[in-house]
């Protein structure tokens, strides 16, 4: 009787505990079998702004499938019904409405819908699952995976005081402490010769983002913002999250999208910019895929030429998680990796990274491993692959990951205060380097695919022609990924004023000889006639074609405050382009009396300038001076002297014609004693002086 009773007893219980399970609501993903009667004829007659889709998207789709679309079409149903037909297929119309209202009636709460998977996220009991499963129009029911964070994700690290301390270059921005991790991919190479994410649409998809307030991020050129966790528009901290909800996100687009000079820039800090909170942050708590997904649907909606996600998806707390030893990692199986195949499909650069799960075979996280993306491993600033960065292959055996970006110390800003940074570890912050790469190139190239934009900056990395699953096919390099499918103008051509004229620079840049003569500027004075202007080659571009370099044209005096829209125009022995690109549909613009010089003042300096060396004071026998100075146009004679206290000439650091534009040259002391010395710069009667203090 008693071992009876305890058998009975534990029956109960176990019979307890599955009514317990079975009353358990979670997450789960439910599938339909196509999206309702007459899908195809809803199909036929949808408007492409009532699927919510913007004129970027659908331009972007265009050029995604060699569609031709001439400059400055409205992509209507209206105006262009086949072309819109063809940019549309069933994956684009919203789920079935009657569908979702029977899961309600069956008891799931709604969390999400996707119409690219045909499918809904919803919040049900196991006994409601089995019931929505026998529903005639679903497919199935997949259980939404738990995910558990790395603890080494965004490991940050103190401030190193070499680091924070870099050697002033000529460049036209002073990047502060981001100059490193920007130089070993040779980002400021592209931003001096201005093409710095104008133009083109960028989507950020992480935890969230505090950058209303931060100095750094404060005037970047936020388009919208959608929180996919609480359903509205505020991704920065509200109420309901926990205090490190917007952390992570605050990093990663700021490592993008940063501009303050002195202090920090990102590589595409000029780019425009949507930003989809996706991620519940805490430690060991369910992150629904279902979030990612909505959240990339939606930024391919709003046009985004190029989304960059710093998440992943890898180890699971259930037994339904993803592991590469099951073959998941083939591209096909997480709902992310699916989703970021479409995207790709759709004409949208996907960039993720890699993951934090060790420098071992088949460490790479989801969705890194879908086809067609880019995604990106971490190197340190000596171009070591970090410890932690994730390896392919993936299961069906293609190399990962596409290449590697500095993902150790790297410069960015945090959510503690309005001008706080700090030093952070992970392929986290190598991801959105590589974004900003990725958008720089298609910004300069807008009609390149996500292939060719791939091509672009795997063929031109360190390690292109052996890549392997630790580095890929390499280090990054920005300025040769630009130039790798031919010409490319500035896309943000400056704009200077002299109180009385405008003169119009641009670079006209190309692997192959550039026609000199046809470089043109197309402009005209409040929508009037265009004029074109034919402009002079001010200063050529060494290692180019011949014909590459930068450009000028002087505008004749104009009535104050008139609106002034222009376009460049070039020939090079194998194509013609434009700035902006589809001109003359499309045009820059500026009012008389304006000017656009941010980072090419030194390029048209009004006088000579002479800077304080670095360092200073200098150690003679380990060290050397740099000493920077600046011409104005049109250029002139230059002669940099070293003199001692008693005026007795030491050392020529530099002597004959410059261009007009600011220059760098060493200076090694190791033959003076310590004391006080002077440099002076001399150009016909102009003379400047500097002091310079050596130590030994």
């Amino acid at each position: 009787m008693t071992a009876s009773r305890i058998i009975l007893n534990a029956a109960c219980a176990a019979l307890l505990l599955a009514a317990g399970a079975s009353a358990q609501r979670s997450a789960r993903w439910v599938y339909f079998t196509d999206k309702g009667p007459s899908a195809a004829v809803r199909l036929a007659a949808a408007n492409p702004g009532a699927l919510g889709l913007s004129q970027d998207a659908l331009e972007r789709r265009a050029r995604a499938r060699g569609i031709a679309v001439p400059p400055g079409s409205v992509l209507t149903k209206a105006a262009a019904p086949a072309t819109v037909a063809a940019l549309l297929d069933i994956e684009d119309l919203p789920v079935h409405e009657p569908y979702l209202r029977a899961l309600e009636r069956a008891g799931a709460a709604l969390r999400v819908t996707s119409r690219w998977f045909n499918a809904a996220s919803v919040s049900c009991t196991e006994t409601q699952a089995r019931e929505i499963a026998r529903l005639p129009f679903v497919a199935r029911v997949e259980n939404v995976r738990r995910w558990r964070r790395d603890a080494s994700e965004t490991a940050m690290t103190k401030s190193s005081g070499v680091l924070d301390s870099p050697l002033p270059r000529s460049y036209g921005f002073d990047y502060g402490n981001a100059l490193t991790q920007l130089e070993v991919i040779n980002v400021p190479a592209v931003h001096d010769v201005w093409i710095d994410g104008t133009g083109i649409l960028v989507g950020m998809v992480d935890d969230g983002y505090r950058w209303r307030t931060h100095v750094a991020m404060r005037n970047t050129r936020v388009l919208g913002e959608y929180d996919f966790i609480q359903k509205d528009t505020v991704t920065e901290n509200q109420d309901g999250d926990t205090w490190s909800q917007d952390s992570h996100g605050t990093v990663t687009f700021s490592t993008l999208a940063a501009f303050l000079p002195g202090t920090t820039i990102g590589p595409a800090f000029n780019a425009s910019f949507y930003l989809a909170k996706t991620e519940i942050h805490d430690m060991e708590i369910p992150v629904e895929e279902d979030n990612w997904v909505a959240g990339v649907e939606w930024l391919e909606s709003k046009g985004a030429a190029v989304v960059s996600s710093s998440l992943g998806y890898a180890t699971f707390d259930d037994s339904t998680g993803y592991h590469y030893d099951q073959g998941d990692f083939d591209g096909k199986t997480a709902t992310t990796s699916r989703a970021a195949a479409r995207a790709a499909r759709l004409g949208v650069v996907i960039s993720t990274a890699m993951g934090n799960e060790g420098n071992f075979t088949g460490t790479l996280i989801a969705p890194s491993d879908a086809d067609s993306i880019l995604s990106i491993g971490a190197i340190n600033f000596q171009n070591a692959v970090a410890s932690f960065s994730s390896n392919g292959p993936t299961n069906d055996g293609r190399t990962k990951p596409d290449f590697v970006a500095p993902g150790v110390a790297v410069y960015c800003a945090t959510k503690n205060g309005d001008s706080t940074y700090t030093r952070a570890n992970g392929t986290s912050l190598a991801t959105p380097l590589a974004s900003g790469v990725a958008a720089l190139v298609r910004s300069a190239r807008p009609e390149l695919t996500p292939l060719q934009v791939r091509e672009s900056m795997r063929s031109t990395a360190d390690n292109a022609t052996a890549p392997d699953n630790s580095r890929g096919w390499g280090r990054l390099d920005a300025w040769r990924a630009l130039l790798y499918h031919g010409m490319v103008i500035s896309t943000n051509p400056k704009i200077f004023w002299d109180g009385a004229r405008h003169r119009i620079a641009a670079y006209v840049l190309s692997p192959n000889p550039v026609d000199v003569s046809s470089v043109t500027l197309n402009y005209s004075v409040h929508d009037g006639a265009s004029t074109p202007l034919t402009m002079s080659l001010n200063t050529s571009y060494a290692g180019l074609g011949s014909g590459s370099g930068l450009y000028v044209a002087d505008l004749p005096a104009l009535p104050a405050d008139q609106i002034v829209k222009f376009d460049i125009t070039a020939y090079d022995s194998r194509e013609r382009r434009s700035s902006p690109y589809g001109a003359p549909a499309n045009r820059h613009s500026f009012r008389v009396g304006e000017q656009r010089a941010a980072g090419a003042e030194h390029i048209f300096l009004k006088s000579f300038t002479l800077d304080a060396s670095y360092p200073n004071p200098i150690v003679s026998r380990s060290g050397a001076a740099v000493i920077r100075f600046g011409v104005p146009a049109p250029g002139a004679s230059v002669t940099i002297e070293v003199y001692d206290m008693l005026g007795r000439r030491l050392a020529t650091v530099a002597d004959g014609w410059r261009a007009p534009g600011m220059y760098s040259v060493p200076f090694a002391p190791s033959a003076l004693s310590s004391g006080l010395y002077f440099y002076s710069l001399r150009s016909g009667d102009m003379f400047l002086s500097r002091s310079l203090l050596i130590t030994r």
